[in-house]
Order: C-alpha cells, then sequence, then structure tokens
C-alpha cells in the first residue's frame, strides 16, 4: 500500500508560466501492519521509499528530505539529491528515491536496553516522524510538500 500525501500543487516561483510544480508526495516501506500500512522499524534498517511529481525536470536544482519527530519535533538523517547526483529514478514525471535508514533513525528513536531474561519482545509503536520534502528551483525558489504520521515501531518481526 503507497501512501499519499493530501496536498495539491505547490507552485515554485513568481510566474505561472515558468513556474516548477511539486506535487503528490508518496511514501512506502519494506515494513508493512496487518493492514497493509508501511511504517518505519526503529531496531531494523528500513527502505523508505518517496516519489513526488513536477512538470520540468530541468528545473530543479536539488531536493532535500529529512524525517521529523512528530511530537518532538527534532530533525534527523537528511538526504540531498540533484539532477546529477543519481540514486534515483526519474520517470513520466516522477521521482523516486529508495531511501536506506539505519536502526535507530527515526527521531524518536529508544535507547537499547539490556534485560537478564530475554523474552521475545512484542513489535510496539514508539511514536510518529514526518516526512518533509524541500524541492529548490532553479531560480532559487522553493516549495515543501509534508508526509505527516508515518509510525515507528520497535521489536520489528
Amino acid at each position: 500500500m503507497l501512501a499519499t500525501a493530501l496536498a495539491g500543487c505547490i507552485p515554485i516561483g513568481t510566474n505561472p508560466s515558468d513556474a516548477l510544480l511539486i506535487s503528490d508526495l508518496r511514501y512506502e516501506s519494506n515494513f508493512r501492519d496487518t493492514s497493509g500500512r508501511s511504517y518505519i522499524c526503529d531496531n531494523q534498517p528500513t527502505t523508505l521509499t518517496y516519489s513526488f511529481r513536477y512538470n520540468d525536470f530541468a528545473r530543479i536544482a536539488y531536493w532535500d528530505s529529512r524525517l521529523v519527530g512528530e511530537a518532538t519535533g527534532q530533525a534527523t538523517h537528511t538526504l540531498r539529491m540533484n539532477r546529477e547526483s543519481g540514486g534515483y529514478t526519474n520517470q513520466n514525471n516522477r521521482i523516486t528515491v529508495n531511501w536506506v535508514l539505519s536502526p535507530g533513525t527515526a527521531p524518536l528513536s529508544v535507547a537499547p536496553q539490556g534485560i537478564v531474561v530475554t523474552p521475545v519482545p512484542q513489535p510496539r509503536p514508539i511514536g510518529a516522524t514526518r516526512l518533509e520534502l524541500t524541492v529548490v528551483a532553479t531560480n532559487g525558489s522553493s516549495a515543501r510538500l509534508v508526509f505527516p504520521g508515518i509510525p515507528v515501531i520497535d521489536n520489528c518481526p
């Protein structure tokens, strides 16, 4: 199941005829709950795949993506990419990035704890993070899309 942010086209620039438009921020991960909703696993590497639409690739200077804790506002793991950086696919006016997050990357990670008896831990939600995408146009203007409420789970199976 691919989650989609509820946002319209966001123009970058003042002249509508030459504005860069971005829209339709989506994400999914390699972890899903029983209802098919993607989440970030705090104790295992997570591949977070996100994508967004644009109207003119030549007008994109670069884009930054970052995770921000919903409760804490703490930002971590910023990823900057541009047209020349590689590491993304570009098809049908949609850029798609596979972003591998190390365990504990989400802004609300929990410190490891030692236990004398090792029971089988149950998965448990520890919070939520949001994906923020800022796209900067070649004219220097920028716009941001946000996908809120991405669950972060600890003790993933």
